[in-house]
């Protein structure tokens, strides 16, 4: 006797049905280009004619590129710096704005999430006028307090050029941050906190031993944002360096785009996206790492 074949209930078909475009265009947009990418990477392929199979030379003339290792360098730099550094500011902000009426708080919090929603290009642009040597905001206020001899060119000085976009990087992303861990921290019953001060804990010990480990998951949450908005990194520094002074501050997105689409070397760019994709995937595997562990209830 056969079995009678199963029917698919009707909503999961509807279900299917509506899911279907979303998919077919992750599919062609995602899956796709991710596929080839890996398949150009063991190419030498300029663009046109045939891709030229050529195996692993691709991934070692990487390990002997020295500018991919300085733009890998510059990469790792603005991700971990501007990262951590991001998300400390954040969880001050989002601390502060916790003592703040609830009117005014509004508005601060809107104030302070606004540069998260500003395009990188213009980011760069703005803090290209903070940085600029001679008219630039920075300079200008250190001459008018008396310390002139603390005035540079910010963004042409290799010392201090790498500094200076971090700061528009955490000027950009602390943000999220913010929101994040505000939200966590509204969700602390008050009880906790007000037994905790009757016990004799000052405000910072309620912060560091209650507060911040009761919101471990926002933390964890805005460190990632941070870190792969770090790592993607491109639109800012091309807006305010161009790579520069020297390319000292070329990162690897850069690089890839330059060796693509400058020397039409697309084998080679499509193997350093996949080796990007493998430090991508190294800093997620950290992440979960430095961040598993118990967890608190309340």
């Amino acid at each position: 006797m056969q079995k009678k074949a199963r029917k698919i209930p009707r909503s999961v078909l509807i279900g299917w049905i509506f899911l279907f475009p979303s998919i077919l265009m992750y599919v062609v947009f995602m899956i796709y280009p991710l596929l080839r990418t890996f398949y150009l990477s063991l190419t030498d392929w300029s663009g046109f004619g045939q891709a030229r199979h050529i195996g692993l030379n691709n991934f070692l003339s990487i390990f002997t590129d020295t500018m991919f290792r300085k733009a890998l360098q510059n990469t790792l730099y603005f991700a971990v710096v501007s990262g951590i550094l991001s998300v400390i500011v954040g969880i001050a902000m989002a601390w502060l704005n916790l003592y703040i009426r609830k009117m005014e708080g509004q508005v601060t919090r809107t104030m302070l999430f606004v540069p998260n929603m500003i395009a990188p290009t213009i980011t760069g642009l703005l803090f290209m006028f903070i940085f600029t040597e001679d008219i630039g905001l920075m300079n200008n206020f250190l001459r008018a307090v008396g310390l002139d001899g603390l005035t540079t060119a910010w963004l042409a000085n290799s010392e201090t050029v790498r500094p200076s976009i971090v700061v528009a990087q955490i000027w950009r992303q602390f943000g999220l941050t913010m929101i994040l861990c505000f939200a966590g921290f509204q969700g602390i019953p008050s009880e906790l906190i007000e037994s905790a001060q009757m016990d004799g804990a000052g405000t910072l010990k309620v912060l560091t031993r209650i507060m911040l480990p009761l919101i471990k998951p926002q933390i964890e949450l805005a460190t990632m944002f941070t870190l792969l908005g770090g790592l993607k990194i491109y639109d800012s520094v091309v807006s305010l360096t161009g790579g520069g002074p020297a390319r000292q501050t070329v990162v690897l997105p850069m690089y890839i785009i330059e060796n693509a689409f400058t020397y039409s070397k697309f084998g080679y760019a499509s193997a350093m996206c996949v080796a990007f994709i493998f430090v991508v995937l190294v800093f997620i595997i950290l992440l979960r790492i430095i961040f598993r562990g118990e967890n608190y209830e309340y």
